[in-house]
């Protein structure tokens, strides 16, 4: 079988795979994984690279407020359901081990992608402390300042007899 009948064989395999029955139909958790397997399975060329409506993808449900431990945890599920309907669906190893090195791939590129979100993300958070620490600093500085310009004029004050 070629690689073209063996994406569309996968993609069979959808509902079963995206527990769409559990679920409902609507955009089921781990949607992305499964449609960037079905791209990987249907191109013909070896290290494409990386699968951009993926990254969109997994970048938009971090936007949206999914933490990076549930995309992972959708593409993990995802993945263990895929394992047990292509036991089920495949007899022959060749094409369990085409699907499985693809869904492999997908995995690995997805959690490269939420790793990246997630420096990036670590990253404006450490800049947003330090700029806040750095706020806060110049406040105190400035409360002391002015604490010292209080009793100085208070000290005026009560020296020259007003």
């Amino acid at each position: 079988m070629g690689q073209s009948s063996l994406s569309d064989r996968v993609q069979v395999l959808r509902d079963e795979v995206l527990d769409t029955a559990e679920r409902g139909d609507r955009d089921p958790p781990g949607t992305e994984i499964f449609d960037a397997l079905i791209r990987a399975l249907a191109t013909t060329e070896s290290g494409a690279g990386i699968d951009l409506n993926l990254r969109d993808a997994v970048a938009r449900r971090l936007a949206w407020g999914d933490t990076e431990e549930v995309v992972l945890g959708d593409a993990g599920e995802v993945f263990t359901r895929l394992m047990k309907a292509i036991g089920r669906a495949f007899r022959d190893p060749e094409e369990q081990m085409a699907v499985t090195e693809a869904a492999a791939d997908v995995i690995t590129t997805a959690s490269r992608i939420v790793a990246l979100a997630a420096l990036g993300r670590a990253g404006r958070d450490r800049s947003a402390r330090t700029r806040e620490e750095l706020a806060q600093r110049r406040l105190h500085d400035a409360l002391a300042e002015q604490k010292a310009t209080l009793a100085r004029l208070q000290q005026e004050v009560r020296d020259s007899g007003l």
